[in-house]
């Protein structure tokens, strides 16, 4: 996202230059800290003053997976404005809806019978005259809520779960996480981890829902009818149901290419019946899925079983058919459904019993003891994608693909198998791993790393790629949860208490502390003179410093709201945490 400067503040002329024109974050963050002015107070101060530039050129399809990185966006925010949630969910109405001029087609358009008489899914998405970036109303843009857009999603994602109602269907040209997989969508391809996904996020507002019912939701008339009209189907089949939802949709979708919306008011209770349904089916979803390996699959591709034609052709010359029924065809075991399912396990003896399946399969490389994207892919269509041209061991075909790696890493951690979790973080982490063997630094993360089935036996274990974005992002969720536990803040009976809950292994401290930061500036102390791991014990007291050298002790691992807005203002500058002893408490 660029800015555009619209403040007459004066900094130098080199900051001056760069704030005439478009700008990003980044670029500015670097000419002040080059300048020695302070970062963070005047880049918040500039874009306050600032106009977003939105910038966003459609290119092949939509990827499935891309809302899965909201959910995690609004966790952060929750973890640290947790009594704020009113306000950033339902008070703020200045959400805008981007309208890319891309629509996804409807079945009776992009199911088409090859040359060689199979059906397929190919040419999913149109394009339409676009006039706006955004959404609008009588050439007004619309502005809405939170809790209206994350219900415009789940209703959307929910719609088209697949034919036997178990992953969601990746029917606009793209895949999910794994680009290289990007055959699926032909073969009316759906994936698990999505609806993993989708149940995590509509679980959320769920949640919101039993605490803030009386707030309003502002939300499009037309998606407050399709809301309803999808809370009045009976989930007595799974294909009929499927043709029930598909056609929902694809009408809602026609409506939206007239921009004459109407934006309504409506109580956040009426959703309730909805996001009931949509919670109970998912979670058969995944109890399906569950029952078809014994590691909980990836992806799912679907046979056409029966047809009839159209007697229509599509642009390019193909017959369009309707599908009458669908074979369920499962692909073999990737690593990123289990990785995604761990993280919304909540009884350990289960997340336990996955991770052993896991190990035992493939997925594990016996060699380096770390894991990879897949099983062998040998026996697979080619038509999957370019996954299949790819050599063993390499790019994302059975390659150790260090971001999805470390998602199954965060999985374990938040699936409370801690001791399993630093375990395997002695192999699976780039920074432990020998650099004779990773031929690069240690400090660099790759994008994925040669097993021992590539053919090229030069290569095994060695990284290929320097990579900083997903893989950095999982280690930055893990280092939280190892150092702090799951929230930052909680907010409970009307008051804000800063917690924390570290997980770490006793292998972390040396002479019985071990140090780090919170928010760049906080010194956080970890005091463990009995060397024990903190996930086998509980914090004793908390000792916090603040910017005058006044000291405050509070037992336990809460502080109260006073100083928790110290805390989250950064007034404060070190925070000691007394890990309970073996023998007796502090004195």
């Amino acid at each position: 996202m660029k800015f555009k400067y619209q403040g007459s503040d004066s900094f130098n002329n080199e900051i001056d230059k760069l704030l005439k024109d478009e700008f990003t974050p980044g670029d500015l963050a670097t000419l002040l800290k080059r300048n020695n002015l302070d970062v963070e107070s005047t880049l918040l101060a500039v874009i306050e003053q600032s106009k977003p530039i939105i910038k966003a050129t459609f290119g092949e399809g939509f990827w499935e997976d891309h809302f899965t990185y909201l959910d995690e966006v609004i966790d952060s925010v929750e973890s640290i404005y947790p009594d704020k949630i009113a306000d950033i969910v339902f008070k703020n109405k200045n959400y805008l809806i981007y309208n890319s001029g891309v629509y996804v087609k409807p079945r009776a358009e992009k199911y088409v019978l090859t040359k060689d008489l199979k059906v397929r899914q190919y040419d999913a998405i149109k394009h339409n005259h676009k006039e706006n970036d955004w959404l609008e109303s009588n050439q007004k843009i619309i502005k809405t809520n939170l809790i209206g857009k994350l219900l415009i999603l789940i209703v959307n994602k929910f719609l088209h779960l697949d034919p036997y109602g178990i992953g969601l269907s990746f029917e606009a040209n793209k895949p999910g996480w794994n680009d290289a997989m990007n055959g699926l969508p032909g073969l009316f391809a759906s994936g698990v981890s999505e609806t993993i996904e989708l149940l995590k996020l509509t679980r959320r507002v769920n949640r919101y829902l039993k605490t803030h019912s009386h707030e309003k939701v502002l939300i499009l008339k037309s998606t407050n009818d399709l809301i309803f009209e999808t809370s009045k189907l009976k989930n007595n089949n799974d294909f009929s149901y499927w043709q029930e939802r598909m056609t929902l949709l694809e009408d809602y979708r026609l409506l939206l290419e007239d921009n004459n919306h109407e934006l309504i008011n409506v109580e956040f209770s009426k959703y309730e019946t909805f996001i009931k349904s949509v919670i109970e089916t998912l979670e058969k979803a995944i109890e399906k899925a569950k029952t078809i390996n014994e590691v909980i699959p990836t992806y799912l591709t679907y046979e056409a079983s029966d047809y009839e034609k159209l007697n229509k052709v599509n642009d390019r010359g193909e017959e369009l058919v309707r599908v009458r029924s669908f074979k369920l065809k499962p692909v073999a075991s990737f690593l990123e459904a289990p990785a995604r399912y761990l993280k919304t396990i909540d009884r350990v003896e289960e997340a336990s019993k996955l991770y052993k399946v896991v190990k035992e399969t493939e997925l594990y490389d016996q060699q380096f003891k770390f894991y990879k994207t897949s099983i062998d892919l040998t026996n697979e269509s080619p038509e999957i994608g370019r996954i299949h041209a790819f050599t063993k061991g390499w790019l994302e075909r059975e390659s150790n693909f260090v971001h999805m790696t470390y998602k199954y890493l965060l999985g374990l951690l938040s699936a409370g198998l801690y001791e399993e979790f630093y375990e395997e973080t002695k192999t699976n982490y780039i920074c432990f791993m020998d650099p004779n063997v990773y031929a690069r630094s240690p400090f660099e993360n790759s994008t994925f790393i040669a097993p021992s089935n590539n053919p090229d036996k030069s290569k095994h274990g060695q990284g290929f790629v320097a990579r900083l974005t997903g893989s950095t992002a999982e280690f930055l969720s893990m280092w939280h949860k190892m150092f702090f536990g799951d929230k930052l803040f909680v907010y409970e009976d009307g008051e804000l208490n800063f917690t924390i809950n570290p997980k770490l292994h006793k292998s972390f401290f040396k002479d019985g502390s071990v140090s780090t930061t919170l928010f760049s500036t906080i010194d956080v102390e970890i005091i463990n003179p009995s060397n024990l791991n903190t996930y086998d014990t509980s914090v004793d007291k908390i000792v916090l410093t603040n910017k005058e050298g006044l000291e405050e002790t509070f037992n336990g691992n809460k502080v109260n709201q006073l100083w928790s807005l110290m805390i989250r203002q950064k007034s404060i500058n070190k925070i000691k945490v007394y890990i309970k002893r073996e023998d007796t408490k502090w004195e």
